[in-house]
């Protein structure tokens, strides 16, 4: 796929075929449906939250249309690989970019802020001087832009404000196909969930794998688009897809990034990173994990396929297991058993 095609069906967020009209955008069209409020800054921004907090934590409101979304901040599986994204994001890690220009990661805690207690009061945050302030803000403008919200940037729901290269912010990480593809399925599943038509589910998922799950992919200008041509793979384990167009040489040490130490056992607790050398090299982005998550990256960022407008009647959901493991990790963070650098 040219990356330039994708880059502008990302930008507009339209598709051939859907019920969702051409010149309409995706954020457009859904904030009015799901949220229930004209377009504005405010309701585009509660969309894409409810979007983040739904992918984060599982489901947690109604009305939806009764898909279950784990959340990834419970431990997860994905083509037979167990996976735990939460330890990215307590501190568990050496695994969050410092930006000190060191080949090695830092152990920061982005539950400083209320944890999930402040994601289901619908905020990002208790305050707005925290790493969880910045982080959740941050993911908001950024699929606030990928999804085309047109009054964006105006009001309280500024355009995306964090680093334009998404291999810079993850880097560390070390995300294998197992991790990026569990975390772009429950991205998927949580749109879903809140009333996306297939169409638009399908274009979230083969964006995200295109741009951002091949090893060495080119470097492309995707969020923001003034900042110029970035690198964006996300996916950077040796057992990641190689991309068809790979520049290696683009990346630091050819794109190799070193093993993630774990910062904090008691933290990372039973379900820890898999090293690479345990998986398959051949390992595709498109894992059998769940059936919503059976595209690939290989075709067009256009989808097909009829869709539905309806949001759903309300149902009830089993309290999601992500809200479970969050309070109790808050629990321990609060008592003091590890404190993360800032």
């Amino acid at each position: 796929m040219l990356l330039e095609t994708l880059i502008a069906v990302t930008a507009l967020g339209t598709f051939v075929k859907a019920a969702r009209p051409e010149n309409v955008t995706i954020c457009d069209w859904y904030t009015p449906l799901i949220i229930g409020e004209p377009n504005s800054p405010d309701s585009q921004q509660k969309l894409m939250q409810r979007i983040t907090h739904t992918f984060i934590l599982g489901n947690y409101t109604t009305p939806n249309v009764g898909i279950k979304v784990a959340g990834v901040a419970a431990p997860g599986n994905f083509s037979g690989h167990e996976v735990n994204i939460l330890n990215y994001f307590t501190g568990a890690y050496y695994s969050s970019n410092g930006y000190n220009n060191t080949s090695t990661g830092i152990a920061k805690n982005f539950l400083d802020d209320g944890g999930a207690t402040a994601l289901l009061a619908d905020k990002p945050a208790n305050t707005k001087t925290s790493n969880q302030y910045a982080l959740l803000t941050h993911v908001y403008q950024y699929f606030g832009e990928f999804y085309g919200c047109s009054e964006q940037g105006t009001g309280d729901f500024p355009k995306y404000k964090g680093v334009a290269s998404m291999y810079e912010v993850h880097k560390f990480m070390k995300s294998d196909p197992y991790e990026s593809g569990y975390f772009n399925e429950q991205i998927v599943l949580a749109a879903k969930s809140l009333g996306f038509e297939q169409a638009d589910c399908d274009f979230t998922l083969k964006a995200l794998e295109a741009t951002f799950g091949n090893r060495c992919s080119p470097a492309a200008p995707v969020i923001p688009a003034s900042a110029g041509p970035q690198l964006q793979a996300i996916c950077v384990s040796e057992n990641c897809p190689l991309d068809p167009n790979a520049t290696c040489s683009a990346y630091p040490d050819e794109g190799f990034v070193p093993f993630p130490e774990i910062a904090n056992a008691t933290l990372a607790g039973a379900v820890v990173k898999e090293n690479d050398t345990s998986a398959a090299t051949t390992a595709s982005p498109s894992g059998t994990g769940s059936p919503a998550a059976s595209g690939s990256a290989s075709g067009s960022s256009t989808a097909s396929g009829s869709a539905a407008t309806s949001t759903g009647g309300a149902s009830t959901l089993e309290v999601s297991s992500a809200l479970k493991v969050i309070g109790t990790l808050i629990t321990v963070v609060g008592a003091g058993l590890f404190i993360a650098p800032l």
